[in-house]
């Protein structure tokens, strides 16, 4: 008996350690990165030269055609109803199409930039990785022919971006680890939070969940991670396994992994996010109406929110803890609603 419950437990080890993920759109062409806004999951396929989208709250969605014709798609990123993407390979340039037209023209916001992988906002400011220069720049996209300001150089291989609050979290490719750096700080300087990875190339997070692709497995065994970036040395933990070359492409709705792979996405099923210590009679938001912070008290932990305007865009999203303070400095004076945890509702007017 003792030697068949040992036998049950290392099952069990087992099969936690190397669960499955299933195919959820298949006969793609290397989709290089996907992108959630709402419930819309955007699709770069990169062999294919096009975008195409899916809706995530329908049973069976069918994929639409977004925009045709521009290959080598790496990054995507989101401000407003503007869909932003980077091209690599001769193609070289940081565009961006009208979500709203029904037949969008990309929109050229830099010519002759090389090696642009993974884009991500923070504020009306575009963060870069360029993979090849080993560096991290930024450009603000509303002016023409933005300057490219320079945040981190000689940062070897960045390929993908997570913003969370105001910190960025940054994949290096080639040094396998994930570092993150304070987008506050005049002056910012890169912090190791994990090592040892096997080829870092995609991020995503989930509250204090940070997830991994890591692509250098043998076929067929690479992996997704994930760590808790609340722990000063975080220990990975495998999600999923079995993998083929995932990329960039990370996404998580309703407590389902999203996963790109060479030819298809993926999807995992997560454990729901526990609830007991979310107290909505408990957060106090203040001060409100403000000129140009709120602060956020009556969390038991962080938690990811989001503020939108009333058109429904989303302005700024991350996480946020505790007694944080969310700074609406860069928003226009008007009514605002910020939305914890996908459970809370407030409304913000700033004066």
């Amino acid at each position: 008996m003792k030697h068949l419950y040992l036998f049950a437990v290392l099952l069990l080890i087992n099969l936690n350690s190397y669960a499955q993920a299933t195919d959820f759109l298949t006969g793609l062409h290397q989709p290089t990165d996907i992108l959630l806004h709402d419930n819309i999951l955007y699709i770069a396929e990169t062999n294919a030269g096009r975008i195409i989208k899916v809706d995530l709250s329908i049973p069976n969605p069918q994929p639409e055609v977004v925009i045709n014709g521009i290959p080598v798609v790496a990054g995507l990123a989101i401000k407003g109803t503007e869909l932003y993407f980077s091209q690599l390979n001769g193609q070289n340039s940081i565009s961006k199409i009208e979500l709203t037209d029904p037949n969008p023209t990309p929109t050229v916001i830099l010519e002759n930039f090389v090696t642009a992988h993974d884009i991500a906002f923070y504020g009306n400011e575009l963060y870069i990785a360029q993979f090849g220069l080993d560096r991290i720049v930024k450009i603000n996209p509303n002016i023409p022919n933005p300057p490219i300001v320079e945040v981190i150089t000689n940062f070897e291989t960045p390929i993908a971006l997570e913003l969370i609050g105001d910190e960025l979290y940054i994949a290096t490719y080639i040094q396998n680890k994930i570092s993150k750096i304070n987008l506050t700080s005049p002056n910012p300087a890169p912090i190791d939070v994990i090592t040892n990875l096997s080829l870092p190339v995609g991020l995503e997070h989930r509250r204090n969940e940070l997830y991994i692709a890591e692509a250098g497995q043998r076929i067929y065994e690479d992996r997704i991670s994930k760590i808790d970036i609340r722990d000063s040395n975080p220990v990975r933990q495998t999600v999923v396994s079995g993998l083929y070359n995932p990329t960039r492409g990370l996404e998580i709705y309703e407590d389902v992994l999203y996963i790109a792979e060479d030819f298809k996405i993926s999807s995992f099923g997560l454990p729901p996010l526990s609830t007991e210590e979310f107290n909505i009679e408990n957060i106090i938001t203040y001060p409100n109406p403000t000129p140009d912070y709120v602060k956020i008290t009556g969390l038991k932990m962080p938690v990811n929110y989001r503020i939108y305007n009333t058109f429904g865009s989303i302005l700024k999203q991350g996480l946020v803890a505790d007694g944080e303070e969310l700074n609406l400095k860069p928003l226009l004076k008007g009514m605002y609603i910020l939305i914890l945890d996908d459970t809370t509702v407030i409304k913000i007017l700033k004066k």
